[in-house]
């Protein structure tokens, strides 16, 4: 269910918009100042200095470690501990405008495999892995899993097999998506035995063929399997952060139709 911004409260006040961010050590900021950050109830008199209160019609019941979607990017998530006030850290950093609207999400949990072997012997420093962990935030997606298995079909499947039983909503494979005779990923993922999702590998290679016509080459595929969704990206960091930033915008409701969360499917989906 949408809700809508109404105003701030405090110092913000007459603000039509403020910055929310954070800090290194991960406190919140707007506009660079330290705040505590609620959403309160219109009407309902002022917050106290240091607290940052974005108005609303209705404070939505949500629980702690859900988040908030603004279409803008923002997500803020209510701390996970149990707060009378609901008080809330920035998830993904953003603009916020009064008249923004915002719906309740569930985060994700996202496991993220690369498959290399030079990289299982510690012969190459992994960099599409941590690049695409760096990525989640922004789909309001929390890493629950992370792991490297070399190019080995058995050891690939048995690795995807064992995230899906976890919980885990979306498992994103790097590597191993070429042509050449070690690439295996996606016969992989495929002897799994799951509902292949043509489109999903179709766009990637056509978005990301603007930008180089190699990426045509490319074998990445996904699969919807038990409630899992499954991609396979390319190996390099810029080939793998490109590719799942094409998809992203739909994956949430991929996860949402795969699990039969139809709850979450009435708010928007970057």
């Amino acid at each position: 269910m949408k809700n809508r911004v109404l105003g701030f409260s405090g110092r913000f006040s007459g603000r039509p918009m403020v910055y929310l961010h954070s800090d290194d050590a991960g406190n919140t900021l707007a506009d660079g100042s330290a705040v505590e950050l609620i959403l309160e109830e219109a009407g309902k008199g002022s917050t106290l200095e240091g607290v940052l209160g974005i108005r609303v019609h209705e404070v939505p019941a949500i629980e702690p470690g859900d988040l908030l979607s603004f279409p803008d990017g923002l997500i803020l998530r209510r701390k996970d501990l149990p707060d009378p006030r609901g008080a809330f850290l920035v998830f993904n950093k953003g603009f916020l405008p009064v008249s923004s609207t915002f719906v309740p999400w569930r985060p994700l949990k996202v496991g993220v495999l690369t498959v290399s072997d030079k990289g299982s012997r510690g012969e190459r420093v992994d960099t599409a892995g941590p690049a695409l962990e760096s990525s989640l935030p922004a789909l309001g997606a929390v890493l629950s899993k992370t792991g490297m298995v070399p190019d080995e079909t058995v050891k690939i499947s048995d690795k995807v097999r064992e995230w899906m039983t976890t919980g885990v909503d979306i498992i994103l494979v790097t590597g191993g998506t070429g042509i050449s005779k070690r690439d295996v990923t996606p016969e992989a993922v495929k002897s799994l035995g799951c509902r292949e999702i043509p489109g999903i590998g179709e766009y990637m290679r056509w978005k990301t063929s603007f930008e180089n016509e190699r990426s045509i080459l490319s074998r990445s595929l996904a699969v919807a399997c038990s409630g899992t969704i499954v991609i396979t990206l390319p190996g390099s960091e810029r080939g793998a952060v490109q590719c799942f930033s094409a998809v992203a915008p739909v994956l949430r409701h991929a996860v949402e139709v795969a699990t039969g969360r139809s709850g979450d499917c009435a708010g928007p989906h970057r």
